[in-house]
């Protein structure tokens, strides 16, 4: 168990050990809240207006981990947009690690209101932390059919445990490629691949110029979406979430062909400000990325070459595959209904069409809903391929939502381990994929941690 989840478990036990007492201070507050909206039903007119004036505005502070660049500028706007609309309620910014921070909140009794955290929703449910959002998805001042149907299905699906919501998504990360138009044109590719075959074709062009062809980012999130295009399956059907399948003619075809790329010299795995720093040097043609990295990439490179975008090609079951991940808002416990509805008209504020335009057109992610296009401009996305091969992944039927339960985030550190391990020769394919499973369905059970 390394240091940031030994935290996390801790922090998960000193809240299981407080519940009792959260639950009580949620009735005193909850008293609180109702005592000041009888108040403002008074007799006389001025203790009403006094009342009024005191339950009118609802102040949030709404945790979120953008320190900085477009998407940090992208959201401070959005925030004074929505400010500035909605009298009743004001939101303020409080730039922090919600995803690790949040937690050792609520062991402390000061659980945020509003925030936004990562993935591995399971860990907060665990510890009772988590408003269930169907109560307001599904209410009276909810979202509608309309609405529910325009967040893409990968999207929608994200933040869902025991069909419950408990988060939603707020930066949605697809990957796909960047690379420099200029070595492509001097290799005489002349059109993207369409199959990862037909790409380890272009990495030879591209090895004989004397450059790396392609960087691909070193993560499990990086790792899976090839192998489902082969066919591949995260956790093993029938298995009721409680088995891997690695161990596979999936998982065979892409650990060797990736073995195969990085054996012959015609790719290698990095951190993504590396891999950045590399393309804009004129070192490697092709990068992995996300959504939003398009923008990093063009400020790596300064304008000393056009840079292109590209969506993950096809795998042998004849289409490409792609995961969402990034930050979800969530409502914690502990905080009187009022606030909570509070919350939750900024979070449907936030999912509308023209602010999720905004949203995607100013941060470089792609819109959480397919009302955001028609407030796109065509324009704009031939100007910036980046969005628009975002888009392209998100709204397609073959992306699918990462796993979100809390013991699959034991799974993937193990999938990296033995990926690598495959790649470098350290370990065979085989005993490699055998014990990969094996080990993964040990933590699915529960049966042991990291």
């Amino acid at each position: 168990m390394n240091i940031e989840e030994k935290r996390v478990s801790e922090a998960i036990a000193v809240s299981r050990r407080r519940s009792r007492l959260s639950q009580r201070l949620r009735i005193v507050a909850t008293g609180s809240a109702t005592a000041v909206a009888l108040a403002a039903c008074g007799s006389t007119a001025g203790s009403a207006n006094t009342s009024a004036k005191t339950a009118a505005v609802q102040h949030i502070s709404l945790w979120e981990s953008h320190s900085g660049g477009p998407v940090a500028a992208a959201v401070s706007a959005m925030v004074s947009q929505f400010n500035k609309s909605h009298k009743g309620v004001q939101v303020s910014i409080n730039v922090t690690k919600a995803s690790t921070k949040a937690l050792a909140a609520v062991a402390a009794g000061t659980p945020p209101l509003l925030a936004e955290i990562g993935h591995y929703d399971g860990k907060f449910v665990q510890a009772h932390a988590l408003v269930d959002l169907n109560q307001f998805i599904y209410g009276k001042d909810g979202l509608s059919a309309a609405q529910r149907a325009a967040i893409w299905p990968a999207v929608w699906k994200n933040g869902m445990l025991g069909g419950k919501h408990y988060r939603l998504e707020v930066d949605a990360k697809v990957s796909e490629f960047f690379y420099n138009k200029s070595l492509f044109a001097k290799a005489g590719i002349t059109s993207m691949p369409a199959t990862w075959t037909a790409l380890q074709a272009d990495l030879v062009k591209l090895k004989a110029l004397g450059v790396t062809p392609l960087g691909i980012k070193d993560s499990s999130a990086h790792i899976e979406p090839i192998f489902v295009s082969n066919g591949g399956h995260l956790l093993k059907p029938g298995s009721k979430g409680k088995a891997t399948d690695f161990n596979s003619s999936a998982g065979r075809t892409t650990f060797s062909f990736m073995r195969g790329l990085v054996q012959g010299g015609l790719a290698v795995f990095g951190h993504g400000s590396t891999l950045r720093a590399d393309l804009a040097s004129g070192k490697m043609a092709i990068i992995d990325g996300t959504s939003a990295g398009y923008q990093k990439v063009l400020q790596s490179v300064g304008g000393k070459f056009a840079v292109g975008a590209m969506p993950y090609p096809a795998g042998t079951s004849g289409h490409s595959a792609n995961m969402v991940q990034g930050l979800g808002f969530v409502i914690m416990k502990g905080h009187p209904l009022v606030q909570e509805k509070a919350a939750w008209e900024f979070v449907k504020w936030y999912l509308a069409g023209k602010q999720q335009a905004y949203w995607a057109m100013h941060s470089g992610f792609a819109p959480e809903t397919s009302s955001a296009l028609k407030y796109i401009p065509s324009s704009y996305l031939s100007s910036h391929p980046g969005l628009a091969v975002s888009i392209q992944e998100v709204k397609s039927p073959y992306t699918f939502p990462r796993v979100n339960e809390q013991n699959y985030s034991e799974v993937e550190p193990a999938l990296d381990a033995a990926y690598f391990d495959v790649l470098t020769g350290k370990q065979p394919l085989g005993p490699a994929l055998r014990a990969l499973d094996a080990k993964d369905h040990q933590y699915l059970t529960g049966a042991s941690a990291i």
